[in-house]
């Protein structure tokens, strides 16, 4: 095993375990925390300290883990604390990629570095800067060749959550880590040999390469089936609007007939010139007149929304309330940029507020609700405007009461994500539910 001083042990320390941390919340930029970077500085520094002040970290395999295991607690106990329990099964799948990444770019500097010199040089403090600055070339280089696969794997893991594959995944991604780990801690007690370090590279590269396969074969599977469940629900839409036009299109078929009727009635009193007659059917032609129902708004409207899910779900929305005699007007004013995830959480609210209040808004006059999304540089918001009885008061922070009935966000609220933030209120004879989601 190749030893190296107090001094090269902890720069060591502190760069790889910066760029594990780094890699580990690469595909959660949900999970960031404010100077991201400071936070894995100060991680990375806590660690390094606790390494270089535990009396075991050179006779002990076991006690010798103390700060990895305080560094994953405090990771823990960061997702408990924002409310990101469900993302905790994935983020270990990640954490795994991360740390064989870092173990197999290392390995393969300091064993080519060995080659080009000499043991000794690459174990002092001069040889430990020069492998670390190349380890740091090397992964920024990889941070930003694996940029576009952000949005597809922060998709992926959002579509996996709490589903059975993600836990068969974790299980596949945590035995092979531990292998490597036996792997790793049996090599390393080669005496006096620097061979260990090939081998370790090597099967190092051997698991990042195929748990990267994996993960790719899974993000493709998950991109077909999306395709597919995103071409049946087009499918579904287009026979739901079809179906809308065609009925609109027997209503006017028909009032073109009663319009011929109502004219040869209205022209037979007048030729006859019985003006009380005349009369008396513009009333009954009045009184039995219905507002027309036409779908004002189609999927062209809602250009601005890139997710098809979000866009798709938000006209379904409309002609449900359509059916239902309520007008629903639908407001994008700008092209939305927000992450897929983000877009899925906002389309998951909507989903979770329209269809409950929509019976209930369809009692009361005027019968109209106005949705309206738009975002800032840090939020995406939704606006949802809606009518109220006179006597209606918020109660709590989840409910509007009324005599006559009462409208009930508590659902919406329990599913929003820890960072999110809900806001109802009423005044007069409207009220407004305001739902700001962060962006990724």
């Amino acid at each position: 095993m190749i030893t190296v001083n107090a001094v090269s042990f902890g720069l060591a320390d502190f760069s790889l375990v910066f760029w594990f941390v780094y890699f580990q919340y690469y595909w959660f930029p949900r999970l960031h925390v404010k100077n991201f970077l400071l936070y894995c500085s100060v991680m990375a520094l806590g660690f390094t300290a606790i390494d270089l002040l535990n009396p075991f970290t050179a006779t002990s395999k076991i006690l010798g883990m103390l700060p990895i295991i305080v560094l994953l607690v405090l990771e823990v106990g960061l997702l408990a604390f924002q409310n990101n329990w469900q993302f905790l099964p994935a983020f270990i799948d990640v954490s795994i990629l991360a740390y064989l990444l870092t173990e197999f770019v290392d390995m393969l500097v300091i064993a080519g570095t060995i080659r080009l010199t000499s043991v000794r040089f690459a174990a002092s403090v001069w040889g430990t800067l020069t492998e670390l600055t190349i380890d740091s070339v090397i992964f920024t280089m990889v941070a930003m060749g694996i940029l576009l696969t952000r949005a597809p794997m922060e998709n992926l893991i959002q579509s996996m959550l709490g589903r059975t594959p993600e836990y068969l995944f974790l299980i596949f991604m945590t035995v092979l880590g531990l292998i490597y780990i036996l792997f790793e801690y049996s090599l390393q007690s080669l005496a006096d040999s620097d061979h260990y370090l090939i081998f370790l590279a090597g099967i190092s590269g051997t698991l990042l390469v195929g748990l990267t396969l994996s993960t790719y074969m899974l993000m493709q599977t998950h991109l077909q089936e999306e395709h597919t469940q995103l071409q049946t629900q087009q499918q579904a839409f287009r026979e739901q609007y079809t179906t809308e036009l065609n009925r609109q299109l027997a209503t006017v078929r028909k009032f073109s007939h009663d319009y011929q009727n109502m004219l040869l009635g209205l022209g037979g009193y007048l030729e006859d010139k019985d003006y009380e007659g005349f009369r008396q059917l513009y009333i009954d032609i009045r009184s039995g007149w219905e507002t027309s129902n036409a779908a004002e708004l189609t999927i062209d409207d809602l250009s601005n929304i890139p997710s098809s899910s979000l866009r798709y779900g938000l006209y379904h929305n409309y002609l449900m309330a359509r059916d239902q005699g309520v007008q629903l007007f639908v407001k994008v004013p700008e092209p939305l940029t927000a992450t897929v995830a983000t877009l899925k959480e906002m389309n998951a609210a909507i989903d979770k507020t329209l269809p409950p209040i929509i019976p209930s808004i369809s009692h009361i006059t005027p019968s109209m609700i106005t949705l309206e999304l738009a975002e800032t540089t840090q939020l995406l918001r939704l606006s949802l405007t809606f009518p109220v009885p006179l006597d209606a008061k918020v109660d709590g922070k989840n409910r509007v009461v009324a005599e006559r009935g009462m409208l009930d966000f508590s659902k919406l609220q329990r599913s929003l994500p820890h960072a999110a933030t809900c806001t109802l209120k009423t005044k007069l004879h409207w009220g407004q539910l305001i739902v700001a989601l962060p962006k990724g």
